[in-house]
């Protein structure tokens, strides 16, 4: 008889997970709380406006090919891919624009617009984070090791201290570029990882070349399509899945997990549990462990999915809305608990680049706003509206309208509800931040200190936050149940 193991949760480390797991000898079975696998990147279908509940572009088609390639299939096989470029238009209060293209000469000279010195500093920024991308993806991010020394030595004494890590991610950008909204456009990938770009190690100044490298991809229907056939190699490999099967917690004893109990108080037996839950949901709620103590989270966001009753053809498939103080933003978010009068937000309209994904004529509009994290009863609903007015009285200011008259359909998810819907500790959007002493081995493990036959997978375990890390994350968790039974 083949050991059994569950998986909790079927976002996209659990399905990563269960992926790389299918060719050994376990039976498995995923449990799903929802109608829907993909955790945050789920699916929305108002009327025919069709919306991508988290990501609404695929970065590092590589993470994914390698996975498809694993079950003896491809990205381009199984996906039909759009490449989006121009990918990113970065906007301010003072009408100033910067758009970011993987097209080298048309980036190189939007940079010399907005300074003729940072052509040559864009090519010196490209070759720096190249190196540092090869270094960090060839040695650090898929290392399964809780010992700095192994980790830092993997990497090699003189490439590590090339990687920035002892810099911020701000200071890093300032080495190759003289113009501040150049700094500030690059700089703006902190927010999702739970910090700001003077916090951050200068390390993830990597995560705009990744994007500028490997381009920014849209399956055709959009993100969900990335899900749905994912999902079905997870059935083809013979891994069972449980959709609508909340787990109410985790069966232990001693040193070791037994099984999980559901909501209507039915126990099932394992031999091993991956958990995909968000890893203070699973300390604090499956596993009742009281003495756990969260990691720093990443801030939540108010997501808005509107469909409008006309084309926004002004607007471009990503866009980001910077206020006149962002550093102080940033502050008000992540450190001081409030939300600040001029507000960031980010803006997607997949519907300009996928016609199927809004009815004739009709634009589908993804809009996003990160917030601190608040306590339940903080009273989301009201401070929805008020924010929806200031986004759409600022992109008036672009000549971007959109009246009241213009929404016909509307859905609004708060830190709340996404807690609700998918575990999300707090609400936090992104899981555990990145600082510097979360990251690597010094991010929470994916196998449990305490129970010897627990793993933990997804955005608040290594290698950390993004479909892509979460992909890699399903890789790292299933070597380590495989040499955890050997």
């Amino acid at each position: 008889m083949k050991n059994k193991l569950f998986i909790i949760g079927g976002g996209m480390g659990g399905i990563s997970a269960g992926l790389y797991l299918s060719k050994s000898d376990f039976e498995i079975h995923i449990f799903e709380t929802n109608s829907t696998l993909g955790g945050r990147a789920n699916i929305l279908d108002l009327d025919g406006f069709i919306f991508d509940t988290g990501p609404s572009l695929l970065n590092y088609p590589w993470v994914f090919d390698d996975l498809y390639k694993f079950i003896g299939t491809s990205l381009n096989e199984e996906l039909e891919l759009q490449k989006i470029d121009p990918a990113i238009k970065y906007y301010w209060p003072d009408g100033e624009t910067f758009q970011l293209s993987s097209d080298l000469t048309k980036l190189s000279q939007e940079c010399i617009r907005l300074d003729s010195r940072d052509g040559i500093g864009l090519l010196n920024f490209l070759s720096d984070a190249r190196k540092k991308y090869s270094v960090s993806f060839d040695n650090l991010v898929t290392q399964n090791t809780q010992s700095p020394l192994k980790w830092f030595f993997s990497a090699g004494l003189r490439n590590i201290l090339k990687l920035g890590l002892f810099r911020s991610m701000e200071s890093q950008l300032n080495l190759h570029f003289k113009n501040k909204k150049i700094i500030e456009a690059f700089g703006s990938y902190a927010m999702y990882l739970g910090g700001a770009p003077h916090d951050l190690p200068g390390i993830f100044s990597i995560l705009p070349f990744g994007e500028l490298e490997y381009g920014l991809w849209l399956p055709k229907g959009g993100m969900y399509k990335l899900v749905e056939s994912l999902e079905k190699s997870l059935v083809k490999q013979g891994v069972i899945i449980h959709k609508n099967t909340k787990v109410k917690n985790i069966i232990k004893e001693k040193n070791h997990v037994k099984g999980i109990t559901l909501i209507n108080d039915e126990k099932l037996y394992c031999d091993q549990i991956i958990s995909n839950v968000d890893l203070p949901t699973t300390m604090n709620k499956l596993l009742e462990d009281k003495k756990f103590k969260s990691p720093k989270m990443t801030p939540g966001v108010i997501t808005y999915y509107l469909g409008i009753n006309k084309k926004l053809d002004n607007l471009e498939h990503h866009s980001v809305f910077f206020p006149k103080n962002t550093k102080f933003a940033y502050e008000e978010i992540m450190k001081n608990n409030n939300i600040p009068e001029d507000i960031p937000f980010y803006i997607s309209v997949a519907s300009n680049n996928d016609l199927s994904l809004a009815p004739k004529n009709k634009s589908g509009v993804f809009i996003l706003i990160p917030v601190p994290l608040k306590n339940k009863d903080y009273a989301w609903d009201k401070m929805s509206e008020q924010l929806l007015s200031k986004v759409l009285l600022r992109l008036r200011k672009h000549k971007i309208i959109i009246n009241n008259e213009d929404i016909i359909n509307k859905e609004t998810i708060s830190p709340k509800k996404w807690e609700d819907l998918f575990g999300l500790h707090m609400g936090s959007a992104f899981g555990a931040s990145h600082n510097l002493f979360q990251v690597g081995p010094f991010r929470n493990s994916n196998k449990s200190k305490k129970y010897k036959n627990l793993f933990f997978v997804g955005a608040s375990t290594t290698p950390g936050t993004g479909l892509p890390m979460c992909v890699l994350s399903g890789k790292m968790v299933a070597e380590r149940v495989l040499q955890n039974n050997e």
